[in-house]
């Protein structure tokens, strides 16, 4: 591993590009690239299948232990604490980050392949534009057991840095689709047998509590403010919502999606 590890004295270094915090903002969707920091999260990057650039630390007492199918993939950049905090503008990288290859844009189809199980859930964002909100709806679709995240274009990026963070690394292990026609890809699951519950606040909804999931079920969230557009309830088979006390007349969306998620993923 030793000949992988680069010491560099600028953080202006051109082998540092991506990690610029510029950078980042106008061109890592376009070119296919993310950043990871922490330890925790280079780590489940490390464990994961997606492809690595390279490595940033402060010390290189931080190198991580690398998994034997890593050895020699990358290159690890060594620069001090000072020039990594100019680098990508803050201090929060605890001293080490990654920058990794983002998945292409696949359609839904490419989930399910070939024959989708009997028993499958998706969750589908449609337009829900916090970086923090999008981190929490990820962990919490791969805790409870989510199959695939179906996202369209006015959602958040699920893997800029503050949406990996609140993701706490989970968008490596789940199957995010990044839509490039909502509609679309919502009628072809559709097509394979799936319902759609639409998520709304709404007193004709149906209660959740007498809610019984389909056997291929799509659970679909709003924009936080605004909820689902009409155009795309148009394409859903069932409206159900949380009914709620003491007055209160909305949950935060990553809150109502880990409810919504653990009822359609382990109640019967």
């Amino acid at each position: 591993m030793a000949e992988n590890i680069i010491y560099i004295d600028s953080p202006q270094d051109p082998q540092l590009v991506r990690y610029h915090r510029e950078f980042e903002r106008k061109a890592h969707m376009r070119d296919g690239y993310f950043i990871a920091e922490s330890q925790f999260l280079v780590q489940r990057l490390l464990d994961s299948p997606f492809p690595i650039e390279s490595l940033v630390v402060d010390d290189s007492s931080k190198i991580p232990q690398l998994p034997a199918q890593r050895q020699g993939q990358f290159p690890i950049y060594v620069l001090s604490r000072a020039d990594i905090k100019e680098l990508v503008g803050y201090n929060f990288h605890r001293g080490i980050l990654a920058c990794g290859q983002r998945p292409p844009r696949h359609e839904i189809a490419s989930v399910f392949p070939d024959e989708v199980p009997a028993t499958s859930t998706v969750l589908a964002a449609s337009k829900i534009g916090d970086f923090e909100n999008i981190g929490a709806i990820i962990r919490a679709a791969c805790a409870f057991g989510a199959d695939a995240i179906l996202l369209d274009e006015g959602c958040a990026d699920p893997f800029a840095k503050r949406s990996l963070r609140v993701s706490t690394g989970h968008a490596f292990k789940i199957p995010i689709v990044e839509s490039q026609d909502f509609a679309a890809d919502l009628k072809q699951l559709q097509a394979k047998g799936f319902e759609t519950f639409a998520t709304v606040l709404s007193d004709s909804a149906t209660p959740l509590s007498q809610v019984k999931r389909a056997d291929r079920s799509i659970i679909l969230m709003g924009n936080e403010g605004y909820g689902l557009e009409a155009d795309t309830l148009a394409h859903c088979t069932h409206q159900i919502t949380i009914p709620m006390l003491r007055g209160s007349d909305s949950l935060n969306v990553a809150m109502a999606s880990g409810i919504f998620l653990y009822h359609f993923c382990h109640m019967p």
